[in-house]
């Protein structure tokens, strides 16, 4: 499983048993699930909400509204009757409609909450686990209990107990059910079209135009915003034992003296319940209204939200969402705490029994549902925002100020439309319009994406969360299964002293400390790398309006310029970095304590190392362009002597031309690229060489396992190709894109990546074509740092993979040796046979030859040929590889012989011994008998 998407592991599998343990969530700043956390991003989400549909045009449009899903599915059930429509038709419709919405209830409890139960975490926890019934005997039979007990530890060991009530296996299910059903409608009715005429069609557009609708809307989001909000208070407050255990004792005061009254926490509850509906009934359409008209007549349209900001505003609501979910998936438990009361009431569970059947509302679902329903309305403004163009809403954009206006002329509209859904055909200029506090500049999709990208990490992150992690109650000191039980058991022994079980402590924070650092490491890893992308996408985005829109004129303030809503990303992700990179260092800090590195008392800011180590990292990560900083700066680059300079060449005195080139300010960001440096630490981390076990081995052998370079030749020497590859692309898209935006001010093909990634790799490859090359003298330099040197070092690397590929193992070796051996025998057989045939045939001509016919020379160079082969034979001699036998026969000879000598040598001395004892007991013996035999004479 790759690294970004493993989770810290909730759920730990040990053979046919499941161990679970939970994230640390005190003192470790890593939970999202923090009181505190969870408050903040309730406020931001009502606060953003709120601006988010203040601001937008749409709520002055006077176009149909068309809300997809919802709207097919309102439509399906209660459209008013069409022309076309007969008392068939409706019929036909809306019984449909209602039996689709009973089958589809019961599609959704009895097929899909099953499922989920199944192969969720977190319903098969919360559900197939707690929701077991346990029975008690009775005095008469079996009673079912309606809650259980459930013991866990918190962070240090601290045990704590919950009861969590378990009366009903059906908690969730209504929750799934309400989310289900419009899409269940939407489905049906999409079927229902195929059957009907074209004018009978059930489509999302609404009997109601946007402007009516919007101040619902507004109302809606107020209502339930604030409902999200007090209800996630409430819930946090109430649940005392874990605030006190695990939350390091959150608003503890409070708690205890003020909301542990129930009749203060209810009287609150509809008290906010009946401020907020009668404030968004009565008291918001007129606050709203003088808001909108502050804005027109106080503030210039220069610092109105464009589309841009818009979707980055409804893109951050949807993420707050999805994080609120996140927060409510597992808090308290997937089952409720029994002391853990339903928001306005005093009861913890509201049950409806119906024979065997239970229906069970507690409050452990108030927050999930409250947000699952409004996600829909969230998704649809997010949406509506990153497609958004003036006409199809029947809206115009004021040349002068790019402001949009709505018409207020209905007729004019409903005769330009081209159906129920747009206004695509050019409107009026004169039209009758009404000012709205947006504006519109038609710039590339790009200076939007900053809105997918938030949707789209926190969606990721979601889903990762619930694939890889559990909800049941469990331990949190990161030792899992066999290990854990035995720790604790060690801990609660009470021969061991009390030095032992300090070390035992201390060994475990350790393990736990290595734990939390390398987690802080790949959350600084995603952030710094977040932040590196944004910057190349703003310079991307910046360099395409310029090129697109390079007659149009904007407003130059901070909210007018292309880019911003990247910087904006950049600067909070940067503040994030920061954060977690001073506990990391703290981290680093106490594990060089807990190993006795350091002195107790030390600081990261005392330690003069670790101190200068803070600082370089701290400048590091915080060299960014803050955000609203916008404009350009102007380098003059020299480029050669003459009196006629051409173009794009400016003649600056006499005989020196230059190149003007103009970079947005944005394009200092490129230092960011000193960020990479992350990468070794996420390498280091994840190569199977990190921890406590490989530092004490380590240091054991005077080892710095915490080297770098250390782990890079370790995963060079076991994982070649992954990090010859893994240095390759990064070098090549690295140096390709630091020379793409440095060509952008001139009209160079090197301005696009893909041409540019050809250059640097022909480059690195050092076959060099020549047919693109950098004009820039800082697209030069980034080619010879990324592209020649970067080169050499991926040439070398790829060098020392080939050879390391052409060594032999040691079976190799053998089978080679084997087989020379085998030839080289066969040869010299061969040899001595040629050998003994080229002297016998000598000797025959010999014996044949007389005196006065001289011997043939051929054969005695033949003899002397043969000689020399066997000559060169025998001293090229081959062995047989390794002489095993040789080798076990001096392996007995060194270790084991003198063990048995010395065994040999020790019985011989007691068999001695024992003869020599038995000489004298005979000796002994012998002299008794004598004197008894000289007494009796």
């Amino acid at each position: 499983m790759p690294w970004w998407w493993r989770a810290s592991p909730w759920v730990v599998k040990t053979r046919a048993k499941s161990t679970y343990v939970e994230r640390q969530e005190s003192g470790t700043g890593l939970s999202i699930r923090h009181p505190w956390k969870r408050v903040v991003a309730a406020m931001l989400l009502l606060g953003l909400n709120s601006l988010v549909h203040l601001v937008n045009p749409v709520a002055m449009s006077r176009a149909p509204v068309s809300i997809p899903v919802y709207g097919t599915a309102f439509n399906f059930l209660c459209r008013p009757t069409l022309l076309d429509d007969t008392l068939g038709t409706v019929t036909i419709r809306v019984s449909l409609a209602v039996l689709t919405i009973v089958l589809g209830g019961i599609f959704s409890r009895a097929v899909v909450f099953p499922l989920l139960r199944r192969y969720l975490s977190m319903f098969s926890s919360g559900h197939a686990e707690l929701g077991r019934v346990e029975s008690i005997k009775m005095s008469g039979g079996l009673v079912a209990s309606s809650h259980r007990t459930v013991h866990a530890f918190a962070n240090g060991g601290r045990p704590y107990t919950i009861q969590v009530y378990i009366g009903s296996t059906s908690q969730g299910s209504w929750t799934v059910m309400l989310c289900l059903m419009p899409l269940i409608l939407s489905v049906v009715a999409t079927i229902f079209n195929l059957f009907v005429p074209a004018t009978l069609h059930v489509t999302s557009v609404l009997p109601v135009r946007y402007v009516d609708l919007y101040p619902a809307v507004r109302a809606y989001v107020l209502i339930w915003n604030g409902l999200v909000l007090f209800c996630t208070w409430d819930v946090m407050l109430q649940d005392h034992i874990r605030c006190d255990t695990v939350f390091d004792n959150w608003m503890f005061t409070f708690r205890w003296h003020v909301w542990r009254h129930q009749w203060v926490r209810i009287s609150c509850f509809w008290l906010v319940v009946a401020t907020l509906v009668a404030y968004a009934a009565v008291g918001l359409p007129p606050v709203h209204a003088a808001l909108t008209q502050r804005f027109l007549d106080h503030v210039s349209t220069d610092l109105y939200f464009n589309e841009s900001w818009r979707a980055v505003f409804s893109g951050a609501v949807v993420m707050l969402d999805v994080v609120i979910l996140m927060q409510d998936w597992d808090f308290p438990t997937a089952a409720s705490p029994s002391h853990v009361f339903i928001p306005g009431f005093a009861s913890n569970v509201l049950s409806i029994r119906t024979h065997r059947f239970q229906l069970a509302f507690t409050c452990k679902w108030i927050v999930a549902t409250l947000i699952m329903v409004m996600m829909p309305l969230d998704v649809w403004t997010f949406v509506q925002q990153l497609n958004y163009t003036p006409t199809e809403y029947g809206q115009l954009v004021v040349a002068s100020t790019l402001q949009v206006v709505s018409m207020t002329n209905t007729t004019a509209l409903d005769a330009l439309a081209c159906g129920p859904l747009c206004y695509r055909h050019p409107l009026p200029v004169d039209a009758d319009v009404v000012a709205t506090l947006g504006r519109f500049f038609s710039w590339p999709i790009e200076d939007k994406f900053p809105a997918v990208c938030l949707v789209a990490y926190v969606v990721f992150l979601c889903i990762r969360m619930v694939v890889n992690e559990d909800s049941r109650f469990v331990v949190s000191s990161q030792m899992q299964g066999v290990k854990q039980a035995m720790y604790r058991r060690q801990l609660d022994s009470a021969t061991l002293p009390p030095h032992a079980v300090l070390d035992l402590v201390r060994l475990a924070d350790i393990k736990r400390y290595y734990w939390l650092r390398r987690h802080s490491d790949d959350i600084c890893v995603g952030l710094s790398l977040f932040g590196l992308v944004m910057m190349l996408l703003q310079l991307r985005c910046i360099w395409q309006v310029q090129v697109m829109f390079a007659t149009e004129t904007y407003p130059s303030n901070m909210v007018s310029t292309p880019g911003q809503t990247y910087a904006l990303l950049i600067f909070i992700s940067t503040l994030l970095l920061v954060f977690e990179l001073v506990r990391r260092f703290r981290l680093t800090v106490d594990i060089l304590k807990l190993r006795q590195k350091l002195a107790p008392t030390t600081t990261m800011w005392r330690h003069p190392r670790i101190r200068a180590q803070v600082a370089v990292e701290l400048i590091v990560n915080m060299a960014i362009v803050p955000p609203f900083v916008t404009g350009m700066f102007v380098v003059n680059e020299y480029q050669m002597r003459a009196s006629t300079c051409p173009p794009p060449l400016v003649r600056e005195g006499a005989d020196r031309c230059y190149l003007v080139l103009q970079y947005p300010y944005e394009t200092l960001g490129m230092i960011m690229f000193l960020r990479l440096y992350w990468l070794v630490r996420l390498v280091r981390n994840h190569s199977g060489f990190y921890g406590q076990r490989v530092d004490f081995i380590g240091s054991l052998n005077n080892v710095s396992t915490d080297s770098p370079l250390w782990h890079f030749r370790a995963i060079f020497y076991h994982h070649p190709v992954f990090a010859f590859l893994t240095c390759t692309i990064l070098t090549w898209v690295a140096t390709a894109v630091g020379v793409s935006v440095m060509e952008r001010p001139l009209p160079s093909p090197l301005d696009s990546e893909v041409t540019a990634m050809w250059m640097v790799i022909v480059t690195m490859a050092t076959v060099g074509y020549g047919d693109f090359v950098p004009r820039t003298m800082a697209g030069r330099v980034i080619t010879v740092v990324g592209g020649i040197v970067g080169g050499v070092i991926v040439i070398s690397m790829l060098t020392s993979l080939f050879m390391g590929s052409l060594q032999t193992t040691r079976g190799e070796d053998k089978v080679l040796h084997v087989v020379r051996y085998k030839r080289w025998q066969r040869r010299r057989l061969d040899a001595s046979v040629n050998l003994i045939a080229a002297a016998w045939k000598l000797f025959k001509l010999r014996r044949r030859s007389s005196s006065k016919c001289p011997l043939d020379a051929t054969a005695h160079r033949r003899l002397y040929e043969c000689m020399q082969h066997v000559r060169e034979l025998r001293l090229g001699v081959v062995t047989e590889g390794e002489d095993t036998v040789g080798l076990v026969r001096q392996w007995h000879r060194e270790s084991i012989e003198p063990i048995l000598a010395q065994t040999n040598a020790q019985r011989n001395k007691t068999v001695d011994e024992l003869e020599h004892k038995i000489h004298q007991i005979r000796d002994l013996a012998h002299v008794i008998h004598e004197i008894r035999s000289s007494g009796r004479k």
